[in-house]
């Protein structure tokens, strides 16, 4: 049985999609709203995709709890701003238990912590994001001005997942004016970097929002980060599941708006 991170910790999961098995038993430790969700997915690949990120969050919360995957049991917490059954998707509060989970190409991120918790990961797309530049807080977005089109390319992914991480973290979610505060930091801030795997790492935070924030180390072609609820000076990050790709080409993709 795994160990709950302790108050101002985290631990994060890295899988690749295409290295999860899907069969018979995998679908039978989804709940019938989970099968719905997957259903409702017009391509075969995306259906793939939720379910195999479903099956690991299963398999991850277990791990921690010592009950079986399709035991547990998902609900949606109340949006903190229009409350509408819109939130943190949460399970039930004895387990004293946060998650987040996030998925984007062939990457499946997924966070634990004893808190509020929000992780987003993104796949740098192949085509032009610079019109996303527009909802970008005005702070955020005076850093690229100076900056050719890849790193802005980059700059906007990087403002996206630190945005989605601090919104799932809260429970509020891109419908709430995603721009509506600065998460890049400012010049000289630390950046919130960290190495995968090891013993767990103290990680600087930026303080947005009500949460702390890093950047995560992500794979060749993504960005991703973490959010925690609290305004600590630093994260301690414990990576359980370092990367490691199945042997096959990753397809490039946009962000889900």
């Amino acid at each position: 049985m795994l160990t709950v991170p302790s108050a101002g910790s985290a631990d994060v999961w890295w899988l690749d999609i295409t290295s999860v098995n899907v069969g018979r038993a995998e679908l039978a430790e989804l709940s019938l709203e989970e099968h719905k969700r997957a259903a409702a997915f017009a391509f075969r690949a995306d259906r793939r995709r939720y379910t195999a990120a479903h099956v690991m969050l299963r398999r991850v919360l277990s791990g921690y709890l010592d009950i079986p995957p399709s035991s547990l049991l998902f609900h949606r917490e109340p949006c903190p701003r229009c409350g509408k059954p819109t939130g943190r998707p949460a399970l039930e509060r004895r387990y004293n238990l946060h998650f987040s989970l996030a998925h984007s190409g062939d990457a499946v991120l997924i966070a634990v912590a004893a808190q509020q918790v929000g992780v987003d990961v993104e796949q740098q797309p192949a085509s032009c994001v610079c019109s996303m530049s527009a909802d970008m807080n005005a702070a955020d977005a005076e850093w690229g001005r100076s900056l050719r089109e890849a790193g802005r390319h980059e700059l906007v992914i990087r403002w996206w997942v630190r945005s989605e991480a601090v919104l799932k973290c809260t429970g509020e979610g891109i419908g709430h004016e995603v721009g509506e505060f600065p998460v890049l930091g400012r010049p000289g801030a630390p950046a919130g970097l960290a190495e995968p795997g090891g013993p767990d790492q103290l990680v600087p935070a930026t303080s947005v929002h009500g949460c702390s924030l890093i950047s995560l180390p992500a794979p060749a072609g993504y960005q991703a980060a973490l959010a925690l609820a609290g305004n600590a000076p630093a994260i301690r990050l414990g990576v359980q599941a370092p990367w490691a790709p199945a042997a096959r080409p990753v397809s490039r993709g946009a962000p889900v708006r």
